[in-house]
């Protein structure tokens, strides 16, 4: 608004600025994770490091990760131990002050352990003339196998039997109290077994 005041015969022109308070622009709030890259590969139980970073926007940042197995945890890095296998879309989400969000997405491949199942408990039940039941537990769930012969066998063969005449049928079931019947057995005959079991 301008403002005209007449000071002996000259005026004098006096410009008031009001209500100028304009906005701020800042730059478009952007979410980065840098590690791990894309299509990373991992195991179930292995600990993996994820980290992120923000830009543009208005700081601070809050920073949360989800995983896809229904955890979420916060902060620039955080780590995970997945818990089962399958590709995994872990979603980092960054909020600004001012309330903007920016995501950004990984896809994580997870494999069982390489490790086999802990085996106890063998046993056999049910001994009859012509069969046997042979029972045993595992630490997690796996599928059920077992190998027979009438002949001991201290050292193994190579796979699928390693050195056993008779195999039964695989169940793929996969349970951590196992349970395998054994038919066709010849009576009065010493066999020798050994349990099979794969996560």
């Amino acid at each position: 608004m301008n403002k005209i005041i007449k000071l002996a015969g000259t005026f004098l022109t006096i410009a008031l600025v009001i209500g100028l308070a304009g906005a701020v622009n800042a730059a478009t709030l952007t979410a980065t994770i840098t590690a791990p890259a894309s299509g990373f590969s991992t195991t179930i139980g292995q600990t993996v490091t994820f980290t992120g970073t923000a830009t543009g926007g208005n700081g601070p940042y809050d920073y949360v990760w989800n995983f896809s197995e229904g955890t979420e945890k916060g902060g620039a890095s955080a780590t995970y131990v997945f818990t089962s296998a399958g590709t995994k879309n872990v979603t980092l989400t960054v909020s600004d002050s001012y309330g903007a969000t920016a995501t950004k997405n990984v896809t994580v491949t997870v494999a069982t352990s390489g490790t086999g199942p802990v085996i106890s408990a063998i046993s056999a039940t049910n001994i009859a003339q012509t069969s046997v039941t042979i029972v045993w537990t595992t630490d997690v769930a796996s599928d059920s196998r077992v190998i027979y012969d009438t002949a001991s066998h201290p050292t193994l063969g190579t796979a699928p039997n390693y050195g056993y005449v008779s195999s039964t049928v695989l169940d793929g079931a996969k349970v951590t109290s196992h349970s395998v019947n054994i038919t066709g057995l010849s009576p009065s005959t010493k066999y020798y077994f050994r349990v099979i079991s794969s996560k």
